[in-house]
């Protein structure tokens, strides 16, 4: 129960995380909401390492800093997705991610039983069909037109690789126990931070505060580093297959967020991606 609990508490959290970026991405640019969110995960991972003092492992921080670089150019491309485009269609589209740990994960010999691997297929389903018919969301730029969908959807995809490409490279990072796990987030963290300073000081706009946005911006970036602490937990397990298959499940969390804090509408298309998914979770779980 462990990898399940691991994996639907990441979800959470990343849906939220969305929400709160999404939505301060429309009124920032992404490359502002990014900074400041990669900040305070960092901030958070190094008050959190000063308090704790866990033991360091051998090539922990190094394997950190390397999957760090994925999802912080990750981070980047799905931000501007985001901005491009409605959170309903690029959340869906990013969290195909999870097909290539996934796949990694069977090929390196993880063997699921028929009813986790029955399970593994619908959420994937299930996501995929979320993202079929996005429902507008209030503020988003739903009616940017065919030219504006298709940018949104090819940087969500690119978002989806990178993604991908740091669930596996967190796997290969030395496996840490406890609060030791704090050294690789942390890690993770830097260099993720740093791809983000090194675009803001490239670009053409200063860096800014986020103003009044900067709880959405803090809260965006404290759930993210939770979720990372708990996928880099899950990558611990036996089951890492089934960790981030599970993760997948956060634009499901995301969607029934805005059926209830942002008043959004379902579409049918996505009701029966959503009940798909959490079909999946219980045959996972069983």
């Amino acid at each position: 129960m462990l990898p399940v609990a691991l994996g639907l508490g990441a979800a959470l959290s990343i849906g939220v995380s969305n929400i709160a970026a999404g939505l301060a991405s429309r009124r920032l640019t992404p490359l502002i909401v990014g900074f400041w969110a990669q900040a305070t995960g960092l901030v958070l991972a190094s008050l959190l390492l000063l308090l704790l003092r866990p033991p360091l492992l051998p090539g922990q921080i190094a394997g950190g800093l390397i999957a760090g670089l994925a999802g912080g150019l990750g981070m980047v491309f799905f931000y501007r997705a985001m901005a491009a485009g409605a959170i309903s269609l690029v959340s869906p589209i990013t969290a195909c991610a999870v097909v290539f740990p996934v796949l990694y994960a069977i090929a390196s010999g993880e063997n699921p039983t028929p009813l986790a691997s029955a399970g593994i297929a619908a959420i994937i389903g299930g996501i995929v069909l979320a993202s079929l018919q996005p429902a507008p969301v209030p503020g988003d730029p739903t009616d940017t037109g065919l030219a504006g969908d298709r940018r949104a959807i090819a940087l969500a995809v690119l978002a989806a690789m990178l993604f991908g490409a740091f669930f596996i490279l967190l796997d290969l990072a030395p496996s840490a126990t406890g609060a030791s796990t704090l050294w690789t987030a942390a890690a993770v963290r830097v260099s993720g931070f740093g791809v983000q300073a090194a675009l803001v000081l490239a670009g053409p706009r200063r860096l800014s505060s986020p103003g009044r946005l900067a709880p959405a911006v803090m809260l965006a970036g404290a759930l993210d580093l939770l979720s990372l602490i708990l996928i880099n937990i899950g990558s611990t397990t036996d089951a890492y297959g089934i960790v981030t298959a599970l993760v997948g499940l956060y634009p499901v969390v995301a969607m029934l967020l805005g059926v209830v804090a942002l008043r959004e509408r379902l579409t049918r298309i996505q009701t029966s991606g959503a009940a798909l998914a959490m079909a999946g979770v219980l045959l996972v779980s069983a």
